[in-house]
């Protein structure tokens, strides 16, 4: 879920700024976006990308009881 343009799928690049929040972009744009939640609460910080990229697999396929695919909240 990304605070600009809501949720966000395909191939993506992420990152972590200067301040710690997560970052994505569609491969191959230029244009990166933060990640976000939906309770419009302020977004977690990281550490570093490793631990980013970990909290994202950690939840990655996951569908809730509907079926429909959980995206990915800081």
């Amino acid at each position: 879920m990304t605070d600009e343009e809501g949720t966000v799928s395909g191939e993506l690049d992420i990152t972590v700024d200067d301040e710690g929040m997560g970052l994505v972009r569609y491969r191959g744009t230029e244009t990166w976006y933060h990640i976000g939640n939906l309770d419009a609460e302020p977004a977690r910080t990281w550490t570093d990308v490793d631990e980013l990229a970990a909290a994202i697999e950690a939840v990655r396929g996951r569908r809730d009881a509907a079926g429909n695919t959980v995206v990915f909240e800081a």
